[in-house]
């Protein structure tokens, strides 16, 4: 026997060392796979673990309180959403009495704070109507005091017999005060002063209003000294009495933020009363008392510049009405307050502020005039104001009205309630809009694959069914290395096979098996959602700077000759047609967007589970499965003569795993079939919630064409006087920048006439002293 070079002994015991590890790693990838059916098999017949999917509702407690917490924050819409679950599940008997009678006050709170004054109404008199039940008891008296303010905020006095029909059958009082309160407020409504002032002595000392209640009383004193008739007594005098309470309630404690309110609003009255009691001093002290802080404060700092113009200290004066320019420069008053101020610069000598300050007013609210004055001149119909006023906010016109004339328009209306049902009627349709939006994505949900999302245990049972078939998926990818394992050259069929199988592998490595993989798939579809949401937000921004551009060449197109823009008229009309062929393009693209944003959103609800991305994985699964059949066949079959024995011992396994599939594939057809069955179900009764508000929606628009000529009436009153206003602020102004030029010629020809008259003195001091040394100069001669 011829000896083999140490080369070739080398290669040799190198290829005898690397087999035997790859026979014994082909027999453990097997074991190891087979292991894993033997895994999927018990599972499948256990039912998925649903606590990850179990909903558990919030308690009636944390419901009322995260509505409190709504209210608190100033977020009323949700707050009253939140507390009308608790309300519909009180009428399903599933909340008891206590958590009712918290979420009926809350709920009535927030809508009288959203100045939603009916249905607060409706809310309060159920609670006084249940006062007799101990759950609704703590809430009666707070219940009446409110009611009692939405009489007087809606002038509707009539109300007031409901409240006194019911007091007689409550107690006098209670130890939080608020029922003696209630009917001391009611009486004031009722103009009975003295009953008034014996139900807020009934308020207990220390109670919780017993504040409020001592606040009332010097409100009942000066309603005594207003209706007393003139007899000689000075304004100390007449209004001694009340100006001493304010001061005594503005010395009380207060713990909570409606009594510090309170007591500011008791430092103002004192400031008031002072005021027309001409005690100007006293006055100017009272209102430094009120916080910074306080609702009250830019009110406070418009009324102190006025008592330092009684008293003639127009420095002090300018100085508070800069500081309400600064701190609330969206104020209603400001127009009166910045003229103020100009006069006082004036007065003061200072012209050129005085000038820059006039300007600005001007120009500030003359463009304002000219739009309302549009909208009037354009509009003689009552019924269009109607339409104008409650016009979509999100359409972009050419004449829309500018926010502070309709919130002048809303003060010169107030007394009429006229945009009381303005609001109602744009809160309404903007509810409907919402109403509808909702259903719309409710039913995309329910109308695509992604539908077992709606429903936990039914998608708990797909996760856990899924799981288990990728499992199955990455045995067989198990399997599929030990053939590779095993491998020899093959061409032909085999060869085909092998490379589409093996280019098949790591993408079903990549498939989720336990819940973090499924909600890492699922995050990473919001992600790319949000991505485009974002790019899409790019674009927002660009499309809003573009309308402020059309915005600001149409200004200048109209106001071209007042901004120093000089242009002949055929040039103006190229412009004007350019810019106005360029707001259509930009009106086109802003609609796309919004298209584009409610696809996103649907999007956003219709990804995850189910989506695109689980359906190419179920096609990946079922080729990679026949695949690799066919390959273990052909191997068997003494293609890969390498591979044929470990093919033959795979092929059991691979049919039982075949068979665990079929089962699984089956469980998932009748949970999709449930799903569908249950969507049918939850989209029927969406289409009745839909149909109701759509009966509602038609009831809205009954009510708005009765609205639209009597509310457009007076409507149309208003911005008349709004027009006034605003004219009258204007020709201030204008009367301003005429006085300053007067004012300043004035000075101008006084500074001449006093340089005149030292010239002529110094000339008569030079005659004076040349006459006198001629005379010297004669007498010496």
């Amino acid at each position: 026997m011829r000896s083999l070079p140490t080369s070739a002994l080398a290669l040799g015991l190198a290829i005898a060392g690397w087999a035997t590890p790859a026979f014994a790693d082909a027999d453990a990838i097997r074991g190891r796979a087979e292991m894993s059916i033997r895994a999927v098999e018990a599972d499948a017949t256990k039912g998925p673990d649903t606590s990850r999917f179990r909903y558990v509702p919030p308690t009636p407690a944390q419901r009322v309180a995260a509505g409190e917490l709504l209210l608190r924050t100033g977020d009323y819409d949700r707050a009253v959403e939140t507390l009308s679950k608790v309300l519909e599940l009180y009428r399903r008997g599933e909340v008891p009495d206590d958590a009712c009678a918290d979420a009926t006050f809350l709920i009535a709170e927030a809508y009288f704070q959203s100045t939603q004054y009916p249905s607060a109404r409706r809310h309060y008199r159920e609670i006084f109507d249940k006062s007799s039940a101990s759950a609704y008891q703590a809430y009666a008296g707070r219940s009446i005091s409110r009611l009692v303010d939405i009489s007087l905020r809606t002038n509707d006095l009539d109300s007031l017999d409901y409240i006194f029909s019911r007091l007689s059958s409550l107690p006098v009082t209670d130890p939080s005060g608020s029922l003696a309160y209630a009917r001391a407020k009611a009486l004031y409504a009722r103009r009975a002063l003295t009953d008034a002032k014996n139900a807020v002595a009934a308020v207990p000392t220390g109670s919780e209003f017993a504040l409020q209640g001592q606040y009332l009383l010097g409100v009942i004193l000066t309603k005594e000294a207003l209706e007393q008739k003139s007899s000689g007594l000075t304004g100390t005098q007449r209004y001694g009495a009340a100006i001493d309470q304010f001061r005594r309630v503005a010395r009380m404690p207060a713990k909570t933020t409606e009594q510090k309110h309170v007591i500011d609003l008791a430092w103002m009255a004192v400031g008031r009363l002072c005021y027309e009691a001409e005690a100007y001093p006293e006055a100017a002290e009272a209102y430094s008392h009120v916080s910074r802080q306080s609702a009250e404060f830019s009110m406070m700092l418009n009324e102190l510049a006025w008592v330092y113009v009684r008293v003639g200290d127009f420095e002090r004066a300018q100085r508070a009405l800069e500081v309400l320019s600064i701190t609330d420069p969206n104020n209603l008053d400001i127009a009166d307050g910045s003229l103020l101020r100009a006069d006082l610069l004036l007065r003061s000598g200072e012209f050129d502020k005085a000038l820059t300050l006039y300007r600005s007013v001007r120009g500030r609210f003359d463009p304002i005039r000219d739009q309302v004055d549009h909208f009037i001149t354009t509009t003689a119909d009552p019924a269009s104001y109607y339409d104008r006023l409650t016009a979509d906010p999100d359409v972009q016109t050419d004449d829309k009205l500018p926010p502070l004339a309709l919130q002048w328009a809303r003060e010169q209306a107030e007394d009429d309630n006229v945009f009381v049902v303005i609001d109602d009627v744009n809160r309404s349709r903007d509810l409907v809009k919402q109403s509808r939006r909702l259903a719309s994505r409710l039913n995309g949900v329910l109308a695509v694959p992604t539908r077992a999302k709606a429903f936990p245990e039914i998608h708990a049972a797909l996760e856990h069914a899924i799981s288990l078939e990728n499992k199955l998926s990455k045995a067989r990818v198990s399997l599929a290395q030990g053939i590779d394992e095993k491998a020899g050259e093959v061409n032909g069929e085999l060869a085909s096979v092998r490379q589409e199988r093996r280019s098949l592998m790591k993408r079903l490595l990549a498939t989720p098996v336990t819940s973090a993989e499924f909600a890492q798939r699922d995050d990473a579809g919001t992600r790319q959602w949000n991505t485009i949401s974002q790019e899409l937000q790019q674009l927002t921004v660009e499309a809003d700077k573009l309308r402020a551009m059309v915005n600001a060449l149409k200004r200048v197109l109209k106001q071209g000759d007042q901004l120093g823009v000089t242009a002949d008229a055929a040039t103006r009309e190229r412009f004007r047609l350019e810019i106005e062929a360029n707001e259509r393009d930009l009106t086109g693209y802003e609609q796309r967007i919004a298209q584009y944003r409610e696809a996103i959103e649907n999007g956003k609800v219709q990804s995850g589970f189910g989506d695109q991305r689980y359906i190419d994985d179920d096609t990946m699964r079922r080729r990679f499965r026949d695949l690799l059949n066919r390959e273990a066949a052909l191997c068997a079959a003494g293609q890969d003569r390498d591979a044929a024995e470990y093919a033959r011992s795979i092929q059991p396994i691979l049919a039982r795993a075949d068979a665990i599939e079929l089962r699984l594939d089956g469980n998932r057809a009748e949970l999709e079939r449930q799903a569908t069955a249950q969507a049918q179900v939850l989209r029927g009764k969406i289409a009745d919630e839909l149909a109701s508000v759509e009966m509602r929606a038609v009831s809205l628009d009954q009510v708005d064409q009765e609205a639209r000529v009597l509310v457009g009436e007076v409507a149309m009153k208003a911005f008349a006087a709004v027009r006034e206003r605003l004219k009258g602020i204007v020709l201030r102004a204008d009367v301003g920048i005429v006085q300053e030029a007067w004012e300043e010629r004035e000075e101008q020809a006084l500074r001449v006439r006093t340089l005149q008259r030292e010239r002529a003195r110094e000339e008569q001091m030079l005659n004076d002293e040349l006459r006198e040394v001629l005379e010297d100069a004669e007498e010496e001669q």
